[in-house]
């Protein structure tokens, strides 16, 4: 009755083994039945246990037969089926076997308890498949089948075969032993590992020991399976990968002890795993867009800049071609081209142009090629995209560039023409103002004022034009001027003013607010160029219809700053800026406004121009309230260059002999009659013929030639006088309506001589011709 008591009571733990911490062998059962070792069908003539735990690894899969009778298990010399474990009583257990096939177990009183599938039994019938657990450790398997000894051997070769040891770890003592089978799979001699328990530091790679102990631990709290991977070197025989799983067993309290289980080398599948994960580290870090299609052009991979590039997510593209996904309202018109490429030159490569979600156009260049296998055939084709949206972008803004660079040299030539009238102009308008003055004490008052009257009238024009011409010299000069010098700010704030007046007049008012500061040290062509650009920005800052009752204003403040600066602010009360833009305004190309309005280049032109001076450029802006540009230069160290003025008694008693050379003849003629009346003036029309007048001996106090001339320039003309009349070519005194080549600009840079400009200031002229007659005496 108590017997059949208990197997009922255990009929609900058959499968406690693999659920609750029972022993490794539901692994085992599969290996063997995988290497085809499954054991004969059950025979009424046949049983007996099979070891599947032990404290000696190398014993797992030893059967016991056994016949029919009574047998002893346990730890004894005298026993029928004798175990070598401490955990086992000499006398443990007494099976059965009746003479009708039926066996049953006895626990004999021992210390550790016998267990049937988990369960602590008194007596018990055992069945096809049962546990039984001997102490702590031991486990038998039960079957009813005639075994012989030779499956002793085929399991240890099914083993070795299927790459697969047994281990044990013991919770107690923390340490662990390994069967022979751990030897023979990791090429160790027999008895390197097996045979003896070790610490688990000992063949445990230091940095996955803890790993390897938190999942023991976490198993036996749990009282779950093992499965774990880690690196292991039996003393000093090189590192490998093994693949740890196994079962949590308990002793007769049910408390877990150890874990048993099953060890494989995985080393090989590491290191591919490993390569693996090296290769898709590589795909993902291209910086260019790459794409796997199958040989049809589907998509069945790309990397996170391709994700990047195209603005779509990989599971958009999947299964689809790129043209489709890049352009899905579209027919496909690129794949078949693509593919028929490949078919013929093994390759394809071309531009595609794309939208993002965004709407924004986008640029790359593409090239495709087949993937092969390693018997050379194609298994997929690999495209490989690199955006050129930015550089298509530089491309058009360098295009404008050159565009105002050409304009810039266009203006310059342009002003060069315009001075040369304007110079023969204004000296016969000083001309005939100073006859009408002479005349005033011969002639009727009101005829001679009206002439004069007129003639200050034209005379004021003039100089306007010439104000302008001059002005768009110092801003055409840009780039070409670069060398430092004292530079009146305040004129420089001007200029830019009159330049962005026609633009500012409609928008904005424009008030100045400037106060007495020191010259600044800086290219004043430059330093022009960046105050425009402000003045424009802040003009375009500003809606052209305006807002309802607003009135609109620049403002630009000229003050002193600390520690020897120079302070110019322009303000104005335009849309402002957030701080998102604020922080790019002066990164190359970044620019809000649409295309077709700037080229993105101002103000981060603006910003090197400054700090190349040694000075600072800030902005500060609020949307909706404006915004305010501060540039911060530094005070010149130097005074501002001013021509001495000479007295009028020095200008009448000292007569000098001038040679005028131009290839305008009104310019020279003009020239000869203001001086004729106090020097002796000579003239010549190109620099061939004034070289020819000093070769034939003639020698002036003072040379004005301008530079630029047809044929032989007035730079040539000095070089020429330099080798046969050094002492001329220091004479001579450059005239020049406007330095536009780079050989004119270096040369008025390095030359020592004096230079006046176009169109000339008459009294600036003869203050020149006075002082060069006083050294020449």
């Amino acid at each position: 009755m108590k017997l059949r008591t208990e197997r009922a009571g255990m009929a609900g733990a058959r499968g406690f083994g693999r659920a609750s911490g029972g022993c490794y062998m539901t692994t085992l059962d599969e290996l063997t039945t995988c290497a085809g070792l499954a054991l004969a069908p059950p025979s009424s003539t046949g049983a007996c246990l099979i070891l599947i735990s032990t404290t000696t690894p190398a014993a797992i899969g030893k059967a016991y037969r056994l016949d029919q009778g009574e047998h002893i298990i346990g730890r004894g010399s005298d026993v029928t089926v004798r175990i070598d474990d401490h955990g086992v009583s000499r006398k443990h257990a007494r099976v059965v076997r009746a003479g009708d096939g039926a066996c049953h177990v006895t626990d004999l009183d021992s210390t550790n308890g016998t267990l049937l599938n988990g369960v602590p039994v008194s007596t018990a019938e055992l069945m096809e498949g049962d546990r039984l657990q001997i102490g702590t450790v031991t486990v038998f398997r039960f079957s009813k089948r005639e075994v012989l000894e030779q499956r002793e051997e085929q399991l240890r070769q099914a083993l070795t075969a299927a790459r697969v040891g047994i281990w044990d770890w013991n919770a107690q003592s923390g340490r662990v032993t390994w069967s022979e089978q751990v030897d023979r799979l990791l090429g160790l001699p027999v008895g390197k590992l097996s045979g003896r328990a070790m610490e688990l530091s000992e063949v445990v790679h230091p940095a996955d020991l803890p790993r390897v102990s938190e999942v023991l631990g976490a198993a036996l709290e749990k009282k779950t399976q093992v499965d774990v991977e880690y690196r292991i070197e039996p003393q000093g025989s090189g590192w490998r990968w093994i693949s740890c799983k196994g079962d949590v067993l308990c002793d007769a309290s049910g408390a877990p002890a150890r874990v048993t289980g099953t060890v494989m080398d995985i080393t090989a599948r590491k290191l591919a795993e490993q390569e693996l994960h090296r290769q898709s580290l590589i795909f993902e870090s291209i910086y260019d867009g790459v794409v796997i299609t199958d040989l049809g052009g589907g998509i069945i991979d790309w990397n996170s800049s391709a994700e990047r590039m195209f603005g779509r997510q990989k599971s958009e593209a999947l299964g689809q071609t790129l043209f489709s996904v890049l352009h899905p309202d579209e027919p496909d018109r690129l794949t078949g081209l693509v593919l028929t490429a490949l078919d013929k030159q093994g390759r394809w490569s071309g531009e595609l142009e794309f939208k993002r979600h965004d709407g924004t156009t986008c640029w790359c260049e593409s090239v495709v090629v087949p993937l092969r296998d390693s018997e050379g055939r194609a298994i997929a084709n690999i495209m490989v995209h690199r955006d050129t949206t930015e550089r298509k972008q530089l491309q058009a803004h360098l295009v404008v560039a050159d565009r105002l660079a050409s304009v810039g040299t266009l203006g310059a030539g342009v002003a060069h023409e315009i001075n040369n009238p304007l110079a023969y102009m204004l000296v016969n308008l000083h001309l005939i103002r100073e006859g009408l003055e002479r005349l005033e004490s011969q002639a009727p008052a009101a005829p001679v004022a009206s002439l004069q009257q007129l003639v200050r009238e034209t005379a004021e024009g003039a100089e306007r034009i010439a104000t302008i011409v001059r002005d768009l010299k110092v801003f055409a000069r840009g780039e070409q001027e670069t060398r430092l010098m004292p530079v009146d700010v305040r004129r420089a704030v001007e200029l830019a003013c009159k330049m962005a007046d026609n633009v500012i007049r409609h928008r904005a008012r424009l008030v100045t607010e400037f106060e007495p500061v020191a010259p600044v040290e800086a290219s004043e062509s430059r330093l022009c160029q960046v105050f425009l650009n402000l003045l424009l920005n802040a003009a375009q800052a500003i809606p052209e219809e305006g807002t309802p009752g607003v009135e609109h204003e620049i403002r630009v403040v000229i003050r002193a700053g600390e520690k020897d600066r120079v302070v110019v602010e322009v303000r104005d009360t335009g849309m402002g800026m957030g701080q998102e833009v604020l922080g790019r305004i002066f990164d190359p190309f970044f620019t809000t406004k649409p295309v077709g309005v700037g080229t993105g280049l101002g103000l981060s032109i603006c910003h090197g121009i400054i700090e190349s001076m040694g000075g600072s450029i800030q902005a500060e802006s609020e949307p909706g309230r404006g915004s305010t540009f501060r540039v911060v230069l530094c005070a010149a160290t130097r005074e501002l260059e001013v021509l001495p003025r000479l007295s009028a008694t020095m200008q009448a008693n000292v007569r000098a002999r001038i040679l005028v050379v131009d290839d305008e003849p009104n310019v020279t003629l003009a020239l000869q009659r203001s001086l004729a009346a106090d020097h002796e003036v000579s003239t010549a029309n190109s620099a061939q013929a004034a070289l020819r007048l000093v070769s034939d001996g003639g020698r002036f106090d003072l040379i004005l030639c301008d530079v630029m001339m047809p044929g032989m320039t007035g730079m040539d003309l000095y070089h020429e006088l330099g080798r046969c009349a050094p002492e001329q070519a220091g004479r001579m005194v450059f005239m020049t309506g406007g330095a536009f080549t780079p050989r004119t600009v270096s040369f008025l840079r390095d030359v020592p001589n004096a230079k006046i400009a176009k169109p000339l200031d008459l009294m600036q002229l003869r203050e020149l011709v006075g002082r060069s007659a006083e050294a020449g005496r």
